[in-house]
């Protein structure tokens, strides 16, 4: 099915996991979500509940139905994983803490909590939490043949993060053509790939490129959605990274000294203008259109392998697109 028929408009109706926030986390991540709840509690369950409702909408066909419960939870560990790292570095603006945070995954120089200027809290959780997701991950029948694959496609992930970081120290940085290069891995599409690989038994390795071409265009999917549902909301919180704000930054929509004042002091006085100009300008449409592009470039691959149904992957984009939309602050 094209997908030229979907999202003509920004009008999704309404969210089909409205009724995520039901959700009962499993006893694998209920004591980390609980750790995080007292020792971080940056975000409410409402991130890890939804991804519970949502993971087996973007799960690789080839998963051995046995091993879908580790899939899911993993899956949820490493979206808290990146999202502790991503709110140190966005919300917090704490250098220090993020240096050492982008160290955990790796064993040649070990995260140290101890260092000066490091909040060790937000450490020695994110230690205890790769440690649960790892434990996880090592379950799966095929976690050695793809553990290397699974470390490159987090340290991806974590430089996007350190990239956007960086916006923050460099205003002039900041380019739609950059976030298209670094900051789309922050969705973890590829370390989520990763984990399905490594739970599908008889998933054929003479795919693994072509599978990831078509994971390629699904995170620059999960990209568009998350920066429509959110830019507003990080705006507020002085955050101009969106691929939306950047747009409207590049075509003149907006100012590098609007920009520069809302990063000073988001008030509503500097941020409600910025808000209106956007979307006056029509730019989140200009994304659902691009959207639409990477879901038909994606279908091409549809008759190229039988190792992984590319159609249904692709399709359970479609939900999620629509809760991304639907999750935009009321207007």
């Amino acid at each position: 099915m094209n997908s030229n028929t979907k999202f003509r408009s920004l009008d999704a109706g309404t969210d089909p996991f409205s009724d995520a926030q039901e959700r009962t986390l499993s006893e694998t991540v209920r004591p980390i979500a609980d750790a995080y709840d007292e020792l971080i509690g940056d975000r409410d369950r409402s991130t890890w509940r939804w991804l519970d409702a949502v993971e087996p909408e973007f799960r690789l066909s080839c998963v051995d139905d046995e091993y879908g419960r580790r899939v899911r939870d993993a899956k949820i560990l490493a979206t808290m994983f990146i999202t502790v790292v991503d709110d140190v570095a966005e919300r917090h603006g704490d250098r220090a803490t993020l240096e050492e945070l982008l160290l955990v995954p790796f064993d040649s120089q070990p995260a140290d909590p101890t260092r000066a200027g490091v909040d060790a809290t937000y450490v020695r959780f994110q230690q205890e939490l790769w440690d649960a997701l790892l434990t996880c991950y090592a379950a799966s029948p095929r976690a050695d043949e793809f553990a290397n694959l699974f470390r490159f496609d987090v340290r991806q992930a974590l430089q996007s993060v350190d990239y956007s970081a960086l916006l923050a120290q460099y205003p002039g940085l900041a380019s739609e053509r950059e976030l298209r290069t670094y900051d789309v891995y922050n969705m973890m599409l590829f370390p989520f790939a990763d984990i399905d690989l490594a739970n599908a038994p008889a998933f054929d390795r003479r795919a693994l490129a072509t599978v990831r071409d078509v994971v390629a265009h699904s995170q620059r999917m999960a990209r568009i959605g998350n920066w429509i549902a959110t830019w507003e909301r990080e705006l507020a919180e002085g955050d101009y990274s969106s691929g939306v704000v950047i747009r409207a930054l590049e075509t003149g929509v907006v100012s590098h000294d609007a920009l520069r004042a809302i990063r000073s002091d988001p008030s509503d006085e500097a941020v409600d203008p910025v808000v209106e100009r956007i979307r006056e300008a029509d730019i989140e449409a200009e994304f659902v259109d691009q959207w639409r592009r990477e879901y038909d470039a994606a279908t091409a691959y549809c008759d190229r392998i039988d190792a992984v149904d590319v159609r249904d992957y692709l399709e359970g984009f479609e939900p999620i697109f629509r809760s991304q939309l639907a999750r935009r602050p009321s207007r």
